[in-house]
């Protein structure tokens, strides 16, 4: 991340007033899809640009963004934007239009919540207790944060009462409810405690026992089981400092504290993060991780950490997109004010190895890279602009298990790592059956393979060796045993969009195009920042090898051998 962070008086600075810019052109979106006919059936329900129909869920998300905006600017003064869906010619009061507003849309929300007080998300989850659960979560907030502006106002006092029937129907559906997820037990555990704080009457506290009696997800490194930087670590940690504050876990806080800590580790200059740990839709993914910044700044209020505020500021500032996770940002803003950077150094240099994880992480300032144990993706490697998504190493050798390169090993000693592929993760292979002698009848040929001699042939046992230097690394692939004459290929998968540049060539490929680095240097140019690899080798002209992955949404450059191979290269990242 930057070692910079703008003044609070920036205008991109991380402070209620900007960060209500950007609500009140997301309201006006939102009312833009209201449906406000009398004699429509899902009067006041927000319309999904992308489903096509009334979504309970953005619904249930308007209502509490229309509140925040209230309570940040339209109750003390005019919007900082005008809200032009509310020019409807009416005589009451701007805001009070906006309140309005939000009384139609609760209205939607009982209409279409189950018999069971859940509701629906109508990509995938019906009656679903999780999801009713997260929209719970921030419903609660309309009450902790401002119940007392909204009773002394005749269309915030219909609003609350709306909005408790819904609260207290979708807790009796949340207590027998189920989950599908590991995070959505601490959403739920979070939505019921949360709705007890301010209903006190409501009795969750089986359901809240049991939940907590599996124990939180998370292990000594600050790892939940999603491992999901981009999307899971800001529930989980969310979640859990409500439970915290609910007085209902001890273990909670410090779980948040060590999920946000190892996240710091996880963050790219840009503030993107390293997701190549993730068993989530976020795998892959390269986009800042502001849904972290709102955890930050709640976990530095109850334990006070200057690099968490850091943290916060850095990613508002480097985020593109705020509008992504703006309602938990504008909460914490409503609720602890605006955070004043604090320059506390975060991590920017360092060689670290998280065993528990298999990942080696390495940051030189805007070069970040990460190494992979227990997948074929060895490296993710990131400069500014520039990114190698990929290293793999392949051979055509009995199948993806046999002639993939997988790190069953991954040690590291200071700057220096080692990968190790035993190639043993395909029973049987690498080998050939021998025949029984005896009649085997179809429908027993699976049973059969437990008997069968096997013709055994040697694994392809390999190690890369990697030197962290200033500006990269220094590599060495090593086949250590296997058969020779097996064709081989070290592949470096890029982001589309870079230019491609030899001693003597210089073009523009795109995604799906294959490169073939015979010798000497190249490197991919994004802009300022480029990577450079080499020396390149071609043994053959194999342009899919069998059984290697594919890159069709990147630009892959080949280095390819016969066995045995044993070839060092480097891979540079530079600006200028």
């Amino acid at each position: 991340m930057s070692s910079s962070t703008s003044s609070p008086s920036s205008p991109i600075a991380l402070t209620l007033t900007n960060a209500c810019h950007h609500l009140a052109a997301h309201v006006d979106e939102l009312l833009t899809w209201q449906i406000v006919d009398w004699d429509h059936r899902e009067r006041g329900a927000i319309v999904s640009a992308e489903y096509g129909c009334a979504d309970n869920k953005l619904t249930s998300h308007f209502v509490t963004a229309a509140v925040y905006l209230w309570l940040a600017t339209l109750a003390d003064g005019a919007p900082p934007v005008d809200l032009s869906p509310l020019d409807d010619g009416s005589d009451l009061p701007f805001h009070d239009r906006l309140l309005a507003r939000t009384v139609l849309a609760a209205d939607y929300l009982l209409a279409a919540q189950r018999p069971s007080g859940n509701i629906d998300l109508l990509s995938v989850n019906y009656d679903s207790s999780p999801d009713t659960g997260f929209t719970v979560q921030q419903l609660c907030t309309v009450f902790e944060l401002g119940k007392d502006r909204l009773m002394a106002h005749r269309f915030g006092r219909d609003l609350l009462a709306r909005l408790e029937t819904f609260i207290r129907r979708a807790v009796t559906g949340m207590l027998d409810g189920g989950f599908h997820t590991p995070n959505h037990r601490w959403v739920i555990v979070s939505a019921l405690v949360q709705a007890r704080a301010i209903f006190p009457d409501l009795d969750v506290t089986r359901t809240v026992d049991a939940y907590l009696a599996e124990g939180i997800d998370i292990d000594d490194e600050g790892c939940f089981i999603e491992r999901s930087v981009g999307v899971y670590d800001a529930v989980n940690n969310r979640s859990l400092l409500f439970i915290a504050e609910a007085n209902v876990c001890a273990d909670a806080l410090p779980a948040v504290q060590r999920s946000l800590d190892f996240d710091l580790y996880l963050l790219h200059a840009d503030g993107s993060a390293e997701t190549g740990l993730s068993r989530r839709q976020d795998y892959g993914t390269r986009e800042v991780a502001l849904g972290l910044a709102a955890c930050y700044l709640h976990a530095n209020h109850l334990a006070p950490d200057p690099r968490f505020v850091e943290a916060a500021c850095r990613l508002w500032t480097q985020s593109l997109q705020p509008v992504t996770h703006l309602l938990w940002t504008v909460y914490a803003l409503l609720r602890f004010g605006d955070p004043i950077p604090t320059g506390a150094q975060l991590p920017t240099r360092y060689s670290r190895i998280f065993p528990q994880n298999g990942i080696w992480r390495v940051r030189q300032e805007r070069l970040s890279a990460s190494f992979f144990k227990d997948t074929t993706r060895l490296l993710s490697l990131v400069h500014g602009q520039a990114e190698l998504t990929a290293l793999k190493i392949s051979l055509t050798y009995f199948g993806s298990y046999c002639g993939r390169f997988f790190g069953d090993e991954l040690t590291v000693d200071g700057d220096h790592g080692v990968l190790l592929n035993r190639g043993l993760r395909r029973p049987r292979r690498p080998g050939y059956e021998l025949p029984l002698g005896r009649p085997v009848a179809p429908d027993d040929w699976d049973a059969s393979f437990a008997e069968r001699p096997l013709r055994q042939l040697p694994p392809l046992t390999a190690e890369l060796h990697v030197d962290a230097v200033d500006g990269g690394f220094d590599l060495r692939y090593h086949l250590l045993d296997g058969l020779d004459g097996v064709a081989a290929q070290i592949a470096f998968d890029f982001a589309p969009g870079g230019i491609w540049e030899t001693a003597d060539t210089r073009t523009k490929p795109t995604a799906g195009q294959v490169i073939f680095l015979k010798n000497g240097y190249g490197e991919m140019r994004y802009g300022s920042d480029a990577i450079r690899i080499g020396p390149g080798a071609v043994s053959h002209g194999m342009w899919q090898m069998r059984d290697a992955e594919t890159a069709p949404e990147h630009v892959r450059v080949l280095f390819t051998f016969w066995t045995p191979v044993e070839h060092v290269f480097e891979i540079r990242a530079y600006r200028g």
